[in-house]
């Protein structure tokens, strides 16, 4: 979905829209906006007069490369009104100077409209531009991001003072407020299968569900938990379908108290 031209922009289309050459999808916005706005109504107006006699199709897009053909052969036929001998005054010959005058007009009218093209043009590659400079810096954030909390989960499970709980497939990890699951050798799973770890909080009756996960291809499969490692009495891994369940469906690979 295309996001909404600012006033800037809709300015930028006025010329085009007085010509009769904008596209069907972005008329009715730019008709819209010179109804609205007293700028872009006079400038409508201003254009239209000398636009009528412009005769262009609006059947084909108008891109830069069309414009300037327009705009040469307007000037070709302006050059050659200009270089045509002078003969008396006359109704013919002051009809055709001041078809001369037009078409020079008309002429200033599509040069002026090159110039919106490529401003509009100019302005979307920016905006383009634009965009993939704020994704990349999202990205370089959330990269960031993860590399801290990497950093920050290796030195905790190769900790002195962290407690460590021996589990089937592996151990369970805490250190402060931080809860890992460091497992290895993890069965596959079946199809629409997913592991899913659960917490037990001190003094609740039920494990609440945590995150889901998958076997790592390396052969370790590292699962920061994200609960405070103070307020749990235990956790616990089962599998599950795909997506989690609410409550565990299989019997846990393990469940072990947290002292």
């Amino acid at each position: 979905m295309n996001e909404p031209m600012d006033r800037e922009q809709l300015l930028d289309l006025v010329a085009a829209y007085a010509l009769g050459t904008l596209p069907a999808a972005e008329s009715s916005h730019v008709a819209a906006f010179i109804l609205t706005d007293a700028d872009a109504r006079r400038e409508y107006d201003e254009l239209r007069a000398t636009a009528n006699l412009v005769g262009l199709s609006a059947e084909e897009p108008v891109d830069s490369a069309r414009a300037a053909r327009m705009k040469e052969r307007l000037m070709a036929t302006v050059r050659s009104d200009a270089s045509s001998p002078r003969r008396a005054p006359s109704s013919a010959t002051r009809t055709s100077a001041m078809w001369g005058t037009t078409l020079a007009a008309a002429a200033a009218v599509v040069f002026a409209l090159v110039s919106v093209i490529q401003n509009f043009s100019l302005r979307s590659d920016l905006h383009e531009a634009q965009q993939r400079v704020a994704t990349l810096q999202t990205r370089i954030l959330a990269d960031g991001r993860t590399v801290a909390r990497d950093r920050r989960m290796l030195t905790d499970l190769t900790a002195s003072d962290a407690k460590r709980y021996t589990v089937a497939y592996g151990t369970v990890v805490t250190r402060g407020e931080h809860v890992y699951l460091a497992l290895g050798s993890l069965p596959a799973l079946a199809p629409g299968k997913v592991y899913q770890a659960w917490t037990l909080a001190r003094g609740a009756k039920a494990v609440a569900p945590s995150v889901t996960f998958t076997p790592s291809q390396s052969g370790l499969t590292l699962v920061p938990i994200p609960d405070n490692a103070g307020s749990l009495a235990a956790v616990a891994v089962s599998v599950e379908p795909q997506g989690g369940s609410r409550a565990p469906t299989t019997k846990p690979a393990f469940v072990q108290p947290l002292s």
